[in-house]
């Protein structure tokens, strides 16, 4: 970095693309095979989008709204809207046309861009709810439609627009005007639980997150990640393109889609990877089926594996290498199994990043048995996100790590994690009333997450506030940490425990049907669809079988007495799916109330 300190995210910008100008930046696929765009061409396409932007009336301090998937135009377009002076409000893909016209309305936004045919429809057929909206920039040629009042054009339009220019002063201009306190953007909510709400983030926000979080976990020019988080979602924005980028130089492939994943990672071969836990899971719950289908002694080899890689694991959490006998064994174990594993996530990993929502520790452990490091971290949209993380030379499993170096964190006396620092938001867009309820006195940011630390200063993360629930025999039952032991059964996918006035807990189970359907057809199960797998006597009762083993490990009040197996995974095109793939309890509560009643209407008794 230069000397004097850059003031925002397009400044940084343009400081690395002088320095790594012909330097692979982002890689996409193009016809089938991996095409790069180099910083300098980033660079060219950015300034002459900025110049259209202004051209077509971006002011400083408008806001300019962003509906697309992870690929690289989601990039130029949000670099352009910001060189522009302009802040934007990222949109996932997934949402419906109203929660579209939702963010555009809020935000009061003029201009929105759009990735394809089926986006730039979302935004047409709710044109009469954007009263704001002059422009849809659409990233793909070709596409088509009209309303009244909005001007259609695509990504290479306005580039070319910009290029008419001539000059790109007026972008220079705009850029050098940035401070750290402007918007950077608007980063809105899941809105389960009414309107969402726009987190207002500066660019200095965001910059002291990317610099503390730089600090903890060392990120360079020779590493490179693999994006398919949403870009709209604030861990993967900051993580895995501001940090990874503009403070890095890291390269950057943008995944095909999550189904290709896996095939896209071993492609590639990244070194460093952020995820949601959920990933992590299905990876955990493939390398545990291939274990628990194995038989004779190549089961008894994985077991052995497994056993010898713990001891390792354990090792090394404490700071130790091991050497002799362990070493060799290690050596041969992972050899013989765990370089299988390795090899399927590319070959060349250092470490996983892990974010969004609670980490099991058993996940954690196994990867690291398998010499694959997840650090966990923790944090929120309105932080920017990183509050804590665990590195690379300090870790511990089952917390979410050490507080980062330029912020506080303190836990009320009811348990509330409060943070203080340069990354908290100003507050939510136009909702003075929902942000003082947050933003405390002396700079506090109340999170909403239920937490305590050890001894030597890690964070663990018991549960969000809002979903403790008490039993109606006054105990109180952290749902989360009962969701991630059910997860770690083989025949579990997706659990939503239920309890909150209840006499007891039962759970809604979305079964992991990749491992179920095999199982069914074994035992001679006849089934048309999963609605109907699910109904049979015995496959109840080899879920029943998963429950126990999960409940012999809880306190009598948590355990789960009754289960309703559901046929449909809860997915975000459901609504019972947030895109950072955490399960919208309310939504899936609500949607299942009937049968929630039914099975406490059937089973009336007191709690144990």
């Amino acid at each position: 970095m230069a000397s004097t300190s850059p003031r925002s995210i397009p400044a940084i910008f343009r400081e690395q693309a002088a320095k790594l100008q012909s330097r692979p930046m982002v890689y996409s696929k193009v016809q089938g095979h991996w095409s790069p765009l180099t910083w300098a061409q980033v660079r060219a396409r950015v300034d002459h989008a900025a110049a259209g932007l202004i051209k077509i009336g971006v002011q400083p301090g408008d806001v300019v709204s962003l509906l697309s998937e992870n690929r690289p135009e989601w990039m130029l377009a949000d670099l352009a809207t910001l060189s522009a002076g302009a802040a934007d409000a990222p949109i996932y893909a997934t949402n419906t046309p109203a929660e579209c016209a939702y963010v555009v309305r809020d935000s009061n936004s003029k201009v929105c861009f759009a990735s394809t045919q089926e986006q730039v429809d979302k935004l047409l057929k709710t044109r009469a709810d954007m009263p704001t909206l002059t422009h849809i920039v659409a990233f793909e040629a070709g596409i088509k439609g009209a309303a009244e009042g909005v001007t259609l054009m695509s990504l290479a339009d306005l580039e070319q627009l910009g290029r008419e220019q001539g000059s790109t002063a007026e972008v220079d201009a705009r850029v050098a005007g940035i401070e750290r306190e402007h918007l950077l953007t608007l980063i809105y909510t899941s809105g389960t639980t009414g309107d969402p709400k726009g987190v207002m983030l500066t660019h200095g926000n965001m910059m002291a997150n990317c610099e503390a979080s730089a600090r903890a976990i060392a990120i360079n020019t020779a590493d490179s990640m693999v994006s398919f988080l949403p870009l709209s979602h604030s861990f993967e924005r900051m993580a895995g393109y501001y940090l990874a980028l503009m403070y890095a130089g890291a390269t950057i492939y943008y995944a095909e889609s999550i189904p290709k994943l896996v095939e896209n990672i071993g492609d590639v071969k990244p070194t460093v990877v952020a995820s949601v836990p959920r990933i992590y899971e299905k990876v955990y719950a493939n390398f545990m089926a291939n274990r628990d289908n194995a038989t004779g002694v190549k089961r008894k080899l994985i077991e052995w594996a497994i056993d010898v890689g713990m001891a390792v694991s354990k090792e090394r959490q404490a700071g130790r290498e091991p050497g002799g006998l362990m070493a060799l064994q290690y050596k041969l174990a992972f050899k013989l199994v765990f370089s299988k594993l390795n090899d399927k996530l590319g070959g060349r990993i250092r470490f996983f990043v892990s974010g969004g929502a609670p980490l099991s520790r058993d996940i954690a452990e196994l990867f690291h048995a398998a010499n694959l490091l997840v650090l966990e971290g923790y944090g929120l949209s309105e932080t920017a996100p990183v509050l804590t993380v665990n590195r690379p030379d300090a870790f511990r499993f089952g917390s979410v790590g050490k507080v980062i170096d330029n912020v506080e964190v303190k836990i009320a006396e009811d348990g509330e994690i409060l943070a203080r620092g340069p990354n908290i938001m100003k507050g939510y867009y136009n909702k003075p009333e929902a942000s003082a309820e947050v933003l405390l006195a002396d700079g506090w940011f109340a999170t909403g997450d239920i937490g305590e630390f050890d001894r030597d200063g890690f964070l663990k993360i018991t549960d969000r506030k809002k979903d403790l629930f008490k039993t109606a025999g006054g105990k109180y039952v952290a749902p989360q940490n009962l969701e991630n032991q059910l997860k770690l059964q083989k025949f579990i996918e997706q659990p939503c425990i239920v309890g909150d006035q209840r006499p007891y807990c039962i759970a809604l189970l979305v079964p992991r049907f990749e491992a179920l359907i095999p199982w069914a057809q074994e035992n001679g199960i006849a089934f048309k669809d999963q609605n109907e797998l699910v109904k049979h006597p015995k496959v109840v009762e080899l879920l029943q079988k998963d429950v126990d083993v999960v409940n012999g490990h809880l306190a009598r009040y948590e355990q789960i007495k009754y289960f309703l197996l559901i046929g449909e995974a809860f997915s975000q095109e459901n609504g019972f799916l947030t895109p950072s793939m955490k399960v919208k309890r309310k939504a899936v509560i609500k949607a299942y109330a009937a049968q929630i009643d039914e099975i406490y209407a059937k089973n009336q008794r007191s709690a144990d």
